[in-house]
């Protein structure tokens, strides 16, 4: 099945969504990261604790729906 305009421009705007969700995540990783080597500990705030759970949480939704977008696609 060929893909419509209005499937192509969702998935983009998915991608564009992951894209920026994921470099977020990075960024909070490597601090993560520095932390575990400096002080012995990760996520030393709630708040940070709380935004990779929304991160997480954001990036599994917008690969579930970018999944359901090529899955109706294939048949």
């Amino acid at each position: 099945m060929k893909a419509t305009k209005a499937q192509a421009a969702v998935f983009m705007e998915m991608h564009n969504r992951y894209r920026r969700v994921n470099e977020r995540m990075l960024i909070l990783q490597a601090s993560v990261a520095e932390g575990m080597r400096k002080i012995g500990e990760g996520c030393t705030t709630k708040e940070a604790k709380a935004e990779f759970i929304s991160l997480k949480e954001e990036i599994e939704q917008t690969l579930s729906r970018m999944k359901e977008i090529c899955e109706s696609l294939t048949g």
